[in-house]
């Protein structure tokens, strides 16, 4: 019976805070990570490189978070952008979340906590058979 394999998603992270903490969690779910400080690098980084995701912590000054999430689909349209966040979402910030939801096609609002979740889930979806 031939060896099944899967495909390492790889992931574009953007942004330095908390990153470590997050950078953990994806090669713990056997995900490739090039890490970018901020959202003009990622943008740069998408044009060379090809990714299944880009999570989203921070983006510095020069670009926003929905600034860079909209450059990167329009690079790589298949892209999954995944915005990471606190819970403690004042309500401007929520309306301004669900717009960005509604702006970028395959895109998602996380905690750090819920994309552990969501990693190990989309990995189980990935390798169906694999124990």
């Amino acid at each position: 019976m031939p060896e099944v394999k899967h495909e390492r998603r790889k992931i574009l992270l953007v942004g330095s805070y908390r990153r470590m903490d997050v950078e953990d969690q994806l090669v713990r779910a056997d995900c490739g990570v090039v890490k970018t400080d901020g959202g003009a690098a990622a943008v740069a980084c998408a044009k060379h490189d090809s990714f299944s995701a880009a999570v989203l912590v921070s983006t510095s000054r020069e670009m926003d978070l929905a600034e860079t999430a909209l450059n990167l689909k329009d690079i790589q349209p298949s892209m999954e952008i995944i915005f990471l966040t606190d819970r403690t979402l004042d309500q401007e910030a929520a309306i301004q979340a669900q717009a960005v939801l509604c702006a970028i096609p395959k895109s998602r609002i996380l905690t750090i906590p819920e994309l552990n979740s969501y990693l190990a889930s989309s990995k189980q979806m990935r390798s169906p058979g694999e124990s």
